[in-house]
């Protein structure tokens, strides 16, 4: 147990390091940015960089508060298995197969209903995986905490690309309209898709119906199917 412990603390005390060299590469990234940049542009940038420095501030408290505890328990001898449980719960939550409520926003999308004059593409008019794709980031960069398009819960190892008239998504073909759900701070959210030049503004431009909605309660349900790694192996003693 003794043993196991002391692992724990290494682990710990190795993400506190990791999460402090970030940070200070995040300032180091913000000051190095082109000074040519809209100031509209500086000043988004700008936030992100103290929204991520604020959650890197709040991660590293975190992990000093479980140093803490671990040296507390390991002092004492109890509470070891509280405190592994505990974290298998958040590694769930982080993996995605554990279902979420929160505040958020819903955003649906759909192809345009507008007539194609003779000459140009229609598939200037559908909504493709790229739109998708684009739309997902921006609401990460936004500080997205759990994600589902029509339902499928999106994980590091989804998958969006075109299947035919189609967008497969977890390996299921979905056709529009797309119903992406977000959990996380909904203004925030929406006020960066709705940036200038942003994703809404590029899609109504071509007539694609783009509706966002705020919820206070939003349930996101958790990814429900196997998950296997062939391949990858996890590195022992690490």
């Amino acid at each position: 147990m003794r043993g196991s412990s002391r692992l724990v603390l290494t682990a710990v005390s190795v993400a506190i390091g990791i999460l402090l060299a970030i940070q200070i590469r995040s300032a180091g990234e913000l000051t190095s940015t082109v000074p040519d940049l809209r100031t509209s542009e500086m000043r988004v940038m700008l936030m992100e960089a103290m929204r991520h420095n604020q959650v890197l501030q709040e991660d590293l408290e975190a992990l000093r508060q479980k140093v803490r505890e671990y040296e507390r328990t390991v002092t004492q001898g109890v509470g070891a298995l509280g405190l592994l449980r505990t974290e298998l719960d958040r590694a769930r939550l982080l993996a995605g197969i554990t279902p979420v409520r929160g505040p958020g926003l819903v955003v649906t999308l759909s192809d345009s209903k507008k007539p194609a004059v003779q000459g140009d593409d229609p598939r200037l008019f559908v909504i493709h995986d790229e739109d998708i794709l684009k739309l997902i980031n921006v609401l990460r960069a936004a500080g997205a905490e759990a994600l589902s398009i029509n339902g499928e819960r999106l994980l590091a190892t989804t998958e969006i690309h075109c299947a035919g008239p189609t967008v497969s998504i977890n390996n299921m073909r979905i056709a529009p309209p797309f119903v992406v759900s977000a959990i996380g701070n909904a203004a925030a959210m929406e006020s960066s898709l709705r940036m200038r030049g942003g994703i809404v503004e590029v899609l109504g431009y071509f007539g694609m119906e783009v509706t966002i909605t705020q919820h206070n309660a939003l349930e996101i349900q958790g990814y429900t199917r196997p998950l296997r790694f062939e391949w990858a192996k996890p590195i022992e003693g690490r």
